[in-house]
């Protein structure tokens, strides 16, 4: 007996085995990167949840509002010595009407007594937090908070959805910088790292 396409056999003196299981790790697997957009799926309510991998905007990992307990979370949660990454839950009003997309947001802001950028106040609303918004990006950049679109979700029906695609934007951790001058309008500039 050989191997052939899409199985693969050992023998020995116990007997012979013989593995039809994949071979290769499934596509998930190998292309996950800081601030992917994960694990998509229509929890029980039939609104979409996602969760996002762990990654970094200038050291500082973002936080999610997670759903099932209805506050901000870091990406890279730990509970009880085991990773427990926040889910985010997405309803008829984080969804455009006419393209039926969420549009998966990064939005940090300087600090509001240190001006530094981005916040490092776990506290504040201007320190790193993934949204989802129904406009790209969620709000225009002002002087307190620049926004950047990392995905998108777009479903089929925004009050009852069955099905979902999800498009990727920004593939790793990243660098920001933040340039204010005079009385114009902050602007936010970002870099993969």
């Amino acid at each position: 007996m050989q191997p052939g396409v899409g199985y693969r056999f050992s023998s020995s003196s116990s007997g012979i085995t013989l593995d039809i299981g994949d071979p290769w790790p499934t596509n998930d697997a190998v292309a996950t990167h800081p601030l992917k957009i994960i694990n998509v799926s229509i929890n029980a309510g039939g609104n979409v949840i996602y969760q996002v991998v762990s990654g970094t905007i200038n050291n500082l990992v973002p936080q999610l509002d997670d759903y099932i307990s209805s506050t901000s979370v870091l990406l890279d949660r730990v509970t009880a010595g085991v990773a427990n990454p926040p889910t985010a839950e997405l309803t008829s009003s984080n969804y455009d009407a006419t393209t039926k997309t969420s549009y998966i947001t990064l939005r940090s802001g300087p600090d509001a007594t240190t001006n530094v950028f981005p916040s490092s106040d776990v506290t504040s609303a201007r320190y790193p937090q993934v949204i989802g918004g129904n406009v790209s990006p969620v709000s225009p950049d002002t002087d307190t908070a620049g926004f950047l679109v990392i995905g998108t979700i777009t479903v089929d029906n925004v009050t009852t959805p069955t099905t979902f695609t999800v498009s990727q934007n920004i593939t790793g951790s990243l660098w920001a910088d933040r340039i204010k001058l005079a009385s114009i309008t902050a602007r936010y500039y970002y870099a993969r790292i």
